[in-house]
Formats: structure tokens, sequence, C-alpha cells
């Protein structure tokens, strides 16, 4: 697993140029851009030199709103699979390596949790507790995490009878030393790859909660800024169609990126799931 690969890979390439533009509009957000939430007198003001992207309905600067809703959507988006990769790939490996009874309770456990529906769990939780950026991201983790642990179950089962395993094992070597010494580098890569296609559907969610108004009003959402746009579709577009672009443009990234390590890194595409 190189990264040298990756470089030839105009998928990986454009994935990560539209991704490093959203980390730093997100960055741009924390260090330079102003309140988001503040109100001004130019309501549904047109784009111009003041307000480059042009105001929402109360005055809001939509520049300034993107920006922060770029920090949002990237918390969402890189946590949840992040943790979710991370507890994915410990079950898979252990369910694979040791099999057994093991196995079979691990393996019931991923299909029971792989047939709950995350959109419609977050959607309840967040009418119920509140859309919480944190509770969003634990449902969708809690949720993501089986999907991981089949791709790297089966990634173990077929590596666990290999000629380096047996070597390792007859000098002595410990199961949990030839788990993260060998396995988990060479299931790395599609843990890698599923993540970053669950990171694009994270933020689809997260924007899809906020747009249905159940997400936290506490922050700035894309979703949210759509669904606030929606009686201004044809008298102020740039309302939609800049939070719409944005949106798109995150998801694009991400899903690029998947693409591209699949394609460099010789992962099937079974890993979107």
């Amino acid at each position: 697993m190189t990264l040298r690969p990756l470089l030839g890979s105009y998928r990986f390439v454009l994935g990560a140029l539209f991704l490093l533009l959203v980390l730093l509009a997100a960055l741009a957000a924390s260090l330079a851009a102003g309140d988001p939430f503040q109100t001004s007198e130019t309501i549904l003001g047109g784009p111009s030199w003041s307000h480059p992207l042009g105001t929402d309905e109360l005055g809001r600067d939509v520049l300034t709103r993107i920006l922060h809703g770029a920090a949002t959507a990237l918390q969402v988006a890189l946590a949840a699979p992040l943790v979710a990769g991370a507890v994915g790939t410990v079950v898979g490996l252990a369910a694979g390596y040791f099999g057994g009874l093991l196995d079979d309770v691990l393996l019931k456990l991923m299909e029971l949790t792989l047939v709950v529906p995350r959109f419609l769990i977050a959607l309840v939780a967040g009418a119920f507790f509140g859309g919480h950026l944190w509770l969003i991201g634990a449902i969708l983790a809690a949720t993501f995490w089986p999907s991981t642990g089949r791709l790297v179950r089966a990634e173990a089962i077929s590596l666990r009878e290999r000629e380096f395993v047996e070597a390792s094992r007859s000098l002595g070597a410990s199961d949990v030393w030839i788990l993260s010494r060998h396995l988990l580098l060479l299931v790395a890569p599609v843990v890698a790859v599923n993540s970053s296609f669950q990171a694009g559907q994270a933020a689809l969610i997260e924007a899809g909660l906020a747009f249905l108004g159940v997400g936290d009003r506490n922050v700035v959402s894309w979703g949210a800024m759509l669904a606030d746009a929606q009686s201004y579709l044809g008298t102020a577009w740039w309302t939609s169609v800049f939070p719409g672009i944005a949106l798109a443009l995150l998801i694009l990234a991400l899903n690029l990126l998947g693409d591209g390590l699949a394609d460099s890194w010789n992962v099937r595409t079974r890993t979107r799931v």
C-alpha cells in the first residue's frame, strides 16, 4: 500500500483538491469568517462586493454561513466514519481471524445492526433529544461499523491461513502480534475506501436532518440553509444554489477519493456498503 499510485489517479487527485477546498473553507470559518448568525438590513441582497454570495431572508451573509457550514459538515463526515472504521476493524479482525463461536456471535451482531434504518433512527433521535452533532455522529458511527466489520472479516478469513501467517505462528508470534503487524496493514485499504464512501453518506444524512428541521440549530448547516431558501427559489436563487453547490462538492470529493483509493489499491467496488 503506497501513495505513489494515488497521484496517477485523476479521481483521487480531483477528490483531494475538492476536499482541500472544503477544509480551507472550514479553516477560514474558524480564523477569519464573521458571525454566521449576524443579521443586517440588506435582506435577500444579491451577490455584491460587500456580500459576494448575497444575503438571506434575515440579512445574514451567505458566504459566511457556507464557510461555517463546511466545518459542521466535516465534523460529522469525518468523525463518524473514523470511529466506525476503528470499531469495525477490531470486530472484523477478531471475527475473521479467530472464527468459531466468536465469529458466529459477532457476525449475527453485525447483521442485526445492518438492518437498522440509520436515517430513521437519527431522525427520531433528533426529534426527541435534539439534533446535536455529537448525537448524529454517534448514531452514524453505531450503524456504520458493521459494514466495515463484514468487509474486514472477509479479508481476515482469506488471510489467516496464508503462508506468512503460518510462518509467524511457527516462530512463536502471538495472535495480537500477527493481527497488529500483518493483518491490520493488509485490511487498511478496504477500511479506507469504505470509510471514504461512508463519509459522503454521513455528510448527506446530516444535511438531510437539518433540511427536515431536526438538525442542530446552534450551528450552521447547509441542509438548514437549503430548507430556509425554499420560499425564495424564484426571487433569491443564491440562497439555495450556493449551499447546494457546497454540499454537492463535498460529497463528490469524498466519493472521488473513494474511487481513487479503490482503483489505486485494487480494492473491489464491494466496499460501497
